[in-house]
């Protein structure tokens, strides 16, 4: 409410409204009346009302803004969510819904849009152009302008850093970050619903087949990750608790590697069944003591000071279209990824390597 901000813009100065009315021209009364919504200023109460409370015009008294719904293709459409991130790849809508642990870093986040329980319409592209209804769509309300952004999905947790340095590289893009296990990463790709996906292979491993160019994001060492004690078969028969990763997951591929090397079933470990979605959380999980072990990357196990034991050194190789290479979105990636400020970045985290090759073809 308007009147809600004249308020809060008032009290925040430290004002009466007797103050306040005196220094403007107007009566205690009309202030109040204003700041209760019962009426508007004239033009030239609005100006010496924003001169006085230090704020524009616009800010004090604009209208609230709603925007026109736009039906989007859902990144995961079994999820329950009140709230997206959205942008377009290839002319189509894309949600990201904000659910469970993709709403959370630590806080909540900022949404761009809310999703509506009503379904229909249609997807309207930055160009104008309404895409068609298709299964998974969901109907989204938008709560501010949203520029257009890169999609990008991975596990890497230091693609979290590249909202920031988008906003310095080129504040046009935006970019946003989709948790997600390897193979989900690569089908998203593959299904034209990200711009770039990002996967991890260890050195001697064969590339997963996909139809696209490869650069470096970043490189570590991947392994074991324990809190006091390594897993062997005699404590894990005492109840040691794992905290393991998604199905789908390399992650969880090693998980079954330590455990077949040490003769013991998946059933037989409390905490196989879990399903954790980003590499941090399992190291979380284990410094929290929800967990004894897991498998995770090492820059993750150094950041909560765990006991690590790789088991492989791998590259996290980012997969781009050729078709999206020219876009605005993977211009700005690209800036991104030579830019000092991502490679000082990974640089002062431990556990990250040759972070002066990001960005780099994979030949």
């Amino acid at each position: 409410m308007r009147g809600d901000r004249m308020r809060l813009a008032r009290i925040g100065l430290g004002l009466s409204q007797q103050q306040l009315a005196a220094q403007v021209g107007v009566s205690r009364q009309a202030i109040a009346a204003i700041e209760a919504g019962l009426s508007d200023p004239s033009l030239k109460s609005a100006i010496a009302l924003a001169r006085a409370l230090g704020v524009g015009v616009e800010e004090l008294f604009s209208v609230a803004v709603r925007y026109p719904e736009v039906v989007a293709t859902s990144l995961a459409p079994e999820l329950t969510a009140s709230r997206a991130d959205f942008s377009w790849v290839n002319g189509r809508a894309v949600a990201l819904p904000l659910a469970g642990d993709h709403s959370l870093n630590v806080g909540f986040g900022a949404a761009g849009a809310t999703i509506s329980s009503s379904t229909a319409g249609s997807a309207d592209s930055p160009s104008g152009q309404a895409s068609p209804r298709r299964l998974g769509d969901v109907a989204l309300n938008p709560n501010r302008e949203v520029p257009p952004a890169l999609i990008i999905a991975g596990c890497d947790p230091a693609l979290a850093l590249l909202p920031s340095i988008f906003a310095n590289v080129d504040p046009r893009i935006g970019c946003l970050w989709w948790p997600a296990s390897n193979g989900e990463a690569l089908d998203l790709l593959r299904r034209g619903l990200i711009h770039a996906a990002g996967f991890h292979v260890a050195d001697g491993a064969p590339y997963p087949k996909v139809d696209a160019e490869l650069f470096r994001f970043a490189r570590w060492r991947e392994g074991l990750a324990y809190r006091s004690e390594s897993p062997t078969p005699a404590k894990i028969e005492q109840g040691l608790r794992l905290a393991n990763r998604q199905p789908g997951s390399e992650a969880r591929h090693m998980v079954d590697e330590v455990l077949s090397e040490l003769g013991v079933s998946g059933e037989a470990v409390t905490g196989y069944d879990s399903a954790l979605s980003a590499h941090a959380l399992v190291g979380s999980a284990i410094v929290s003591r929800v967990a004894d072990f897991g498998v995770t990357i090492e820059p993750v196990a150094l950041e909560f000071g765990l006991n690590f034991q790789a088991r492989a050194t791998e590259d996290f190789v980012l997969a781009i279209p050729a078709g999206h290479i020219s876009t605005p979105e993977i211009r700005a990636l690209f800036r991104a990824l030579t830019s000092q400020e991502l490679r000082s970045q990974l640089g002062a985290i431990r556990g990250y390597l040759e972070v002066e090759r990001s960005g780099e073809p994979m030949g």
